[in-house]
């Protein structure tokens, strides 16, 4: 079983546990996101994610481009392995933007806890989403969306909005979306903020 780092909630290492275990008991550990972008085209891309593959939804839902855990021993400049599994693309960590560490603390039901750092980078680039493929079935597709008219959706000026897929235009309403990415520190639109302004060219962008 996949063995993972544990920390205390001030982000001291104490040892290592296996991920269904880190869930179970609600154990600190890390995690690795990353949102792609393509700032000449003004475009963020997600995936479509399996609900085989989340434990905390029944539902395919429209997640983070990349997300998942760091494993023991491994750096944060490791989770580029999570992009190769996940989208298919090489990536060499130096061209990524880290945005520093979200930390949350959310209790799903009783056999499944969040108690996660989470290293958050942008990677800017030009994508095709034909191309764009996990090595398994976690991924189903992944959309295009210009960034301005997503930040209108989630600020809840839209009731839906439009995404290119592999399967051509598709509307999507706000059930697509994670729940608890929509709440608590509102991850979505947070993220695509912090986007925009490393589009704008702004200096030392961080999510805190």
């Amino acid at each position: 079983m996949e063995q993972l780092d544990i920390f205390d909630e001030n982000y001291n290492y104490i040892g290592t546990s296996t991920k269904k275990e880190v869930h179970q008991k609600g154990l600190w550990h890390q995690t690795f996101d990353c949102l792609f972008i393509d700032s000449k085209k003004n475009t963020v891309y997600f995936q479509y994610k399996n609900q085989e593959h989340n434990a905390a939804s029944s539902q395919n839902k429209i997640d983070i481009s990349v997300g998942g855990h760091l494993l023991a021993n491994e750096k944060i400049s490791d989770g580029i392995r999570e992009i190769k599994e996940e989208s298919n693309l090489d990536v060499n960590y130096n061209n990524l933007y880290y945005l520093g560490i979200r930390k949350i603390d959310k209790v799903i039901n009783e056999n499944y806890i969040i108690r996660e750092f989470i290293h958050l980078h942008i990677y800017d680039n030009s994508f095709d989403i034909y191309s764009l493929k996990s090595i398994d079935d976690e991924v189903l597709y992944y959309i295009e969306f210009n960034i301005d008219e997503l930040i209108d959706f989630l600020n809840n000026n839209t009731s839906s909005v439009k995404g290119n897929t592999p399967y051509g235009e598709k509307s999507f309403n706000i059930d697509n979306f994670i729940e608890g990415y929509l709440e608590d520190d509102k991850l979505y639109l947070n993220y695509l903020l912090l986007a925009k302004r490393i589009i704008n060219k702004e200096e030392n962008v961080k999510w805190n």
